[in-house]
């Protein structure tokens, strides 16, 4: 059983997590999970498929029990409690809207459920439909309604019956590119203006650091990191989160000090090590060079281009290094074509941006 001290709500934390766990008969989701979002924050789980993001959700919501721990909210435990006494709005991946009701009537439901007076409903579904920006789509059926739209239904009708929690499960997975860039925008300007604490799952990185201020990074059920989009992404904690949080060149190599053997190249670390290991960087973090350009003060390799990729705004290419495959990204600009397959080039990058962990297994 758990402790009173074990239950307590983290220092300023608004939504706490103590020790949560969750086991499906001899599957583990969830290991002793420990988390503290502070009021008004937005907050991304974030992981691969499988890692107990979407269960951890679940829990917080009360829509799957707690095999062992705590779920606190304002300093309140309820764990125990019911969905319907949890004060918490949730937008699902799949919208859930009912089919047959207007945008009008589906943003209503939670309030006469609620039996909240009629002059009062009114009122609060045109706060929500404005918020949204629906207005003048009040009479129109879900199937009359673009993805987009149906997805600011169903954030409206999670806004309006004024949750202490909002909650959201991939909510604009179903989306294409360009309408998830603009729904995430518009998500978090919502959220910061209500100043509504708020959890995102996701499994998309560039999501949860393009909106959040703080991200949970799981794992098999177990939390990696949680920080900061800059702290994850500068001060990876392991491996795991260097490579999920953002693209990484993955290179083995054997350390002495603060010089580790990668290959035929000597790499400098930005702190000493010693034994096998495993050196990262970020191909948008190397330079492309000419063979015989210097790069005083930072790390360089030598290779040869043998792919190139045109993204529009980046230019990827793959290069041989010594029978190694590095990865650099570059910017494109109209004055500059891209290289071609074949060019010898050198990889430069500052001693800072050298990410390097010990070896595992």
């Amino acid at each position: 059983m758990a402790t009173a001290q074990s239950a307590a709500a983290g220092d300023g934390a608004f939504l706490s997590l103590r020790g949560l766990r969750k086991v499906y008969t001899d599957f583990v989701a969830v290991e002793n999970l420990h988390l503290d979002v502070p009021k008004g924050e937005l907050i991304a789980l974030l992981g691969p498929s499988g890692c107990g993001k979407t269960t951890t959700l679940r829990m917080i919501a009360g829509l799957a029990s707690a095999t062992a721990g705590h779920v606190m909210v304002g300093g309140r435990d309820i764990t125990s409690a019911p969905p319907y006494d949890r004060d918490m709005g949730v937008v699902f991946q799949s919208y859930a809207l009912f089919p047959h009701m207007t945008v009008a009537k589906n943003i209503a439901f939670g309030l006469q459920m609620r039996k909240v007076p009629r002059a009062e409903i009114d009122r609060r579904v045109a706060e929500a439909i404005s918020l949204v920006r629906l207005n003048g789509m009040e009479e129109r059926r879900p199937r009359e309604l673009s993805g987009g739209q149906q997805q600011r239904v169903a954030l409206a009708r999670a806004l309006v019956i004024r949750p202490s929690i909002l909650l959201f499960d991939e909510p604009l997975s179903n989306l294409d590119a360009k309408l998830r860039d603009e729904m995430r925008t518009e998500i978090r300007d919502i959220q910061q203006r209500l100043g509504i604490t708020a959890v995102f799952v996701t499994h998309d990185q560039s999501e949860a650091l393009a909106m959040c201020d703080k991200v949970a990074v799981l794992n098999a059920g177990r939390l990696e990191q949680f920080g900061s989009p800059i702290e994850l992404y500068e001060h990876p904690a392991n491996p795991f989160v260097a490579s999920f949080v953002g693209r990484v060149n993955r290179l083995p190599g054997t350390a002495a000090g603060t010089t580790v053997k990668v290959g035929a190249h000597d790499v400098i670390l930005p702190k000493p090590m010693t034994g096998a290991v495993e050196v990262m960087v970020r191909p948008h973090r190397i330079a492309l060079g000419g063979p015989s350009d210097t790069a005083p003060g930072a790390n360089r390799v030598t290779g040869t281009i043998s792919q190139v990729a045109y993204a529009g705004d980046l230019v990827q290419y793959g290069i041989d290094v010594g029978g190694t495959r590095w990865f650099v990204e570059q910017q494109t600009t109209a004055a500059r074509p891209p290289e071609v397959p074949g060019t010898p080039v050198s990889l430069s990058w500052r001693v800072e941006d050298t990410l390097a962990f010990p070896a595992q297994g």
